[in-house]
C-alpha cells in the first residue's frame, strides 16, 4: 500500500472521525485483502508513532470540547486521542504538525471520538487478517517489554463492583495458570503465542466465544447479572474455580485441543 492509498482511505473520514466515518472506513477496509489491511495498519501505526516522537504531550492544545475555555495540557488518554485525531484530520494537517509541532496549537481538534480510528482498524485487522492490533501494531505499546504470559486475562469496568473474594481468587488462578509448566505445555499444542481472555458480568445470559487468529487466540465470556448470586466467601472462591474450568473447557473444544489438565493450586 502506498502512502497515497493510505491517505485516500483516511479521506473517507472527511477530516474528523465519528461513527458514520468509522463505518464507511470499516466498509472500505473490509473489502481489502489481508495484506492490504495489514499495510494500512502499519501506515497508521507509523504515523502515530512519528507524532509520539514530537513534544506534544503536555501542551495546551485546543479541542472542540473546550467550548471556548482555555485549553488544558493533554496527557494520558486525551494525548493519545490527539495523535489519532491528527491523522484522521488528513494529510495536510498531519504533515503541518509533523513539520512544526507548535502548529497543533494553531487550530481546534476533535479528539473526542478519535479512538474510533483505532477501533475500526483493530476490528477489520482481526476479522480479515487474524492479527491483533495491540499485539502487533499499536505504536504506543511497542516499547513495553513482553510479559511472557500465554494466558492473558482482562476484566473491565464491570468488575469494579465484583466481590473482593472472587476477584482475589480469580487473579490467583490466572497467575497459577501462567506459572504452570504443565499448562504451558498444554497450550503449546496450539502453536499460538497466547490467548487473550475477557470476562464481563452484566449480560442477559451466559455466553462464550473463542476465535483463533494468526499468532494468538481471543476469547470473550459474558456472564449473567445473577453470576455472583448470594454466595458467601467460600462460594465466591469456588466460583472462580468453576469459571476457570468452564473457560478452559470452552477453549479446548473451540481450538480442537486435548482435555485440559487439572487446575493448578492458586499462586500466593
Amino acid at each position: 500500500m502506498t502512502d497515497e492509498t493510505f491517505w485516500d482511505l483516511i479521506d473517507t473520514l472527511d477530516g474528523v472521525i465519528d461513527e458514520d466515518g468509522a463505518d464507511l472506513l470499516g466498509e472500505r477496509l473490509s473489502s481489502l485483502s489481508a495484506e492490504e489491511v495489514e499495510a494500512f495498519c502499519a501506515h497508521l501505526a507509523g504515523k502515530v508513532g512519528a507524532l509520539a516522537e514530537l513534544p506534544l504531550e503536555g501542551r495546551p492544545i485546543p479541542d472542540v470540547s473546550d467550548e471556548g475555555r482555555p485549553p488544558i495540557p493533554l496527557v494520558g488518554d486525551a494525548y493519545e486521542n490527539l495523535l489519532y485525531a491528527v491523522v484522521a484530520a488528513g494529510r495536510e494537517r498531519y504533515e503541518a504538525v509533523l513539520a512544526d509541532p507548535a502548529a497543533a496549537e494553531g487550530g481546534e481538534w476533535d479528539a473526542g471520538e478519535a479512538e474510533l480510528l483505532v477501533d475500526v482498524a483493530a476490528t477489520v485487522l482481526w476479522d480479515v487478517a487474524g492479527q491483533d492490533w495491540c499485539e502487533e501494531f499499536d505504536p504506543l505499546l511497542s516499547g513495553l517489554p513482553a510479559d511472557g504470559r500465554w494466558y492473558d486475562t482482562r476484566r473491565g469496568s464491570a468488575w469494579k463492583s465484583a466481590p473482593r473474594q472472587y476477584g482475589n481468587a480469580a487473579h490467583a488462578l490466572d497467575r497459577a495458570l501462567n506459572d504452570s509448566e504443565e499448562w504451558r505445555a498444554w497450550w503449546s499444542q496450539t502453536g499460538l503465542r497466547k490467548i487473550k481472555v475477557g470476562v464481563v458480568v452484566n449480560s442477559d445470559g451466559n455466553l462464550g466465544n473463542v476465535e483463533r487468529g494468526r499468532s494468538i487466540a481471543r476469547a470473550e465470556f459474558r456472564m449473567s447479572r445473577s453470576y455472583f448470586g448470594e454466595r458467601d466467601s467460600a462460594g465466591l472462591r469456588a466460583l472462580a474455580v468453576e469459571e476457570a474450568t468452564r473457560i478452559m473447557g470452552a477453549i479446548a473444544e473451540a481450538l480442537d485441543m486435548t482435555p485440559p489438565p487439572p487446575l493448578p493450586a492458586p499462586s500466593r
